[in-house]
């Protein structure tokens, strides 16, 4: 290993030192440099596809034009990719598998600090939606809100070994990531929450039914019953929808919904969801944008703001 790298990663641990569990990590790097115009394009042909979608289903949307109103300045762009996010791709084992990550830490932070740790699940499926160094800008408001943030591409993506299954055996990545994250020297143990958008909020409530500890999570856009989708065997869908294990789901929970999604039905699928967690009488908070998309897109700051102020709520 480098002497460099050595330098860059002292606080966090080195391989074979504090983070045994993790069998490389390297410096991000990115060939993109940071440009608001096509950011800004990008996002506008994603919401556009998804409206169309949205109005097939007779679903209410926001107006396009909507977006000019929530976009960021040119400065609020730049300043949320200024330096000060560290950003490591890391590689550990599962199952015999390789697998390919991300970890985002506090450029500044002290020896002695010990961080929150938000375990973010990404969504899509193959490498639709796989991370990279900027998603969203490096989780720019959660590590200045204090947070290291850890992210699996899960098994079969990115060059991870292995079959992607959807919450299958994959489900292991995320366990095994959670106790990754509880070893580095800079993280709190006893405060670890969990993110996940759409397949990764799945993702998130098969690790609790599987034994993974959080003291809170925030789930946007969550697929909570796949039963009727009819494209797997009938058991492995159910196994996947967390309204069939609500008994098992014993961590306060935030469950963040656009009522334009056209890949979760909020009549269909998140308010039967919510109504098993009150006859249950799980703790957990349910907001619906109205006409906002599956990855709330026209109130993300709010959103964001929310994540945060549900894992202060739960912080030990």
């Amino acid at each position: 290993m480098r002497k460099s790298l050595l330098v860059c990663l002292a606080i966090f641990g080195c391989v074979g030192a504090h983070a045994a569990e993790l069998t490389s990590r390297e410096p991000c790097t990115t060939s993109e440099a940071p440009d608001l115009q096509r950011y800004l394009a990008r996002q506008r042909a994603t919401v556009e596809s998804e409206q169309k979608a949205a109005r097939a289903q007779r679903l209410p949307v926001r107006s396009i034009d909507d977006l000019a109103r929530v976009a960021p300045t040119n400065d609020d762009y730049l300043a949320r990719n200024r330096p000060g996010i560290r950003c490591e791709r890391i590689t550990y084992r599962v199952d015999g598998l390789a697998i390919k990550g991300f970890l985002w830490y506090p450029g500044d932070v002290r020896a002695e600090a010990k961080l929150p740790l938000i375990v973010f699940n990404r969504g899509g499926t193959g490498e639709d939606s796989k991370l990279r160094p900027n998603t969203q800008f490096g989780f720019e408001r959660f590590v200045r809100a204090g947070y290291v943030v850890i992210g699996s591409q899960y098994r079969g993506n990115d060059g991870s070994e292995g079959k992607d299954e959807l919450g299958g055996a994959d489900v292991a990545d995320v366990l095994e990531l959670v106790k990754i994250g509880r070893t580095l020297p800079n993280v709190d143990a006893d405060n670890v929450y969990a993110l996940g958008y759409s397949r990764g909020a799945m993702m998130t409530l098969s690790a609790v039914r599987d034994g993974a500890r959080f003291n809170a999570v925030a789930l946007v856009g969550l697929p909570a019953d796949l039963r009727s989708r009819g494209d797997r065997p009938a058991a492995d869908l159910a196994h996947r929808s967390a309204i069939t294990f609500v008994d098992r789901l014993d961590v306060p929970m935030l469950l963040l919904q656009g009522s334009g999604d056209p890949l979760v039905s909020t009549a269909e699928n998140t308010l039967p969801f919510a109504s098993a967690l009150q006859r249950q009488t799980k703790t957990y908070e349910l907001v619906v944008y109205d006409g906002d998309t599956h990855g709330i897109v026209f109130n993300a700051e709010d959103k964001d703001r929310r994540i945060l102020e549900w894992f202060r709520r739960h912080a030990r």
